[in-house]
């Protein structure tokens, strides 16, 4: 038997929250000695144990009570319902998350808080993936679709692409045949292909949904001035391509 300083010792609970559980008959004590301490066994342990496990899952005290009184196809359900609950929260916060992260580019872009942006990136990611389908749809396949949605880049590989896009907007002023935009073409395509293949098909569709879309916030931070100079200093480095090979 333990007492509970030693069921506290034992466990890494807090003797007052010990106290708190067996207030609210979460967690009794087995026995008590005449002098009125109380006594903890291995059963008591065992249920503490539980407790303690299914606290870590997340669950509520008042839950956790009706858990431990039901049988182990209760239990289960339990655990079910726990995973979905789980499963929505990751989703909320990986849109959170994309959302913070597209409002925090936008504002090393931007070099300044630009609300009217901020905003319409809010807005975008709390409209979630089927409103991006639904424009989508005007573009691309389905297949094409999955294909640009599930792109995954690491936060190294998305700094770069931001600091690119950034370069971009620093030599708008710049011709089309200049060095530097023949440069930033070439890393601009260099970085597309590493992302998708070289897949003409897929890429001339991203690129007009890109295109036609760019006065908006989906493509965010492809904005026209962007659209415009990538796609010009492009046809550029393709021209000289077929001089050179003509």
């Amino acid at each position: 038997m333990y007492t509970i300083g030693q069921l506290s010792k034992k466990t890494g609970v807090t003797v007052r929250t010990l106290d708190y559980y067996d207030e609210i008959g979460l967690l009794k004590p087995a026995a008590a000695t005449e002098g009125g301490h109380r006594l903890y066994g291995d059963q008591e342990v065992m249920r503490l144990e539980q407790i303690l496990a299914l606290k870590y899952l997340g669950f509520s005290l008042e839950k956790i009570q009706l858990i431990l009184r039901e049988s182990p196809p209760s239990w289960e359900a339990a655990l079910t319902e726990q995973l979905l609950m789980v499963e929505e929260e990751k989703k909320r916060l990986d849109d959170l998350h994309r959302s913070l992260q597209g409002i925090l580019y936008s504002i090393q872009i931007e070099k300044q808080v630009n609300w009217p942006l901020i905003f319409g990136v809010m807005h975008m990611f709390q409209q979630g993936e089927r409103e991006a389908i639904k424009v989508l749809d005007r573009y691309m396949s389905r297949e094409q679709q999955d294909k640009m949605l599930s792109v995954n880049m690491d936060q190294h590989k998305m700094d770069q692409w931001v600091a690119l896009i950034y370069e971009i907007r620093e030599n708008l002023h710049e011709s089309p045949d200049s060095p530097i935009a023949q440069q930033l073409a070439a890393r601009w395509m260099e970085g597309v292909y590493e992302m998708f293949g070289q897949d003409d098909e897929f890429l001339s569709s991203a690129w007009n949904a890109i295109t036609e879309e760019s006065d908006g916030v989906m493509f965010y931070p492809m904005t026209r001035d962007v659209v415009d100079f990538i796609t010009e200093a492009i046809k550029v480095k393709e021209k000289k391509a077929g001089e050179a090979n003509a």
